[in-house]
């Protein structure tokens, strides 16, 4: 079976050694950020999950604000060419490292 994952992480510095030290996520900036990456969009709080999920179905997004490491994911990353990544998320993250991991498997 085939699998898709895809997501995009802008982080301060290594994002393995933020989650080492951290995984308490920040509900406020969670929202915020979400807010300001997907404007007019109609954005509703889903429960608690885990960034695992990187396949959300086209209508959901997968966020989580953490110190130092930000994680979405989106339709917007499930593209053939990470390139061409819509260049708000780019502009975002400031001067942040960014992460993008598109995979589309096609085993089935």
């Amino acid at each position: 079976m085939g699998a898709k994952t895809w997501m995009l992480v802008m982080s301060n510095g290594s994002a393995r050694d933020a989650f080492k030290a951290s995984t308490e996520l920040d509900r406020q900036a969670t929202t915020e950020t979400a807010h300001a990456l997907f404007p007019g969009e109609e954005l509703e709080p889903l429960e608690d999950g885990s960034l695992c999920w990187t396949n959300p179905p086209d209508k959901e997004l997968c966020i989580g604000c953490f110190p130092d490491v930000t994680v979405i994911a989106a339709r917007e990353f499930g593209i053939d060419n990470p390139s061409r990544i819509p260049e708000r998320f780019l502009e975002a993250a400031g001067n942040r490292l960014v992460t993008v991991h598109a995979m589309h498997s096609v085993v089935d």
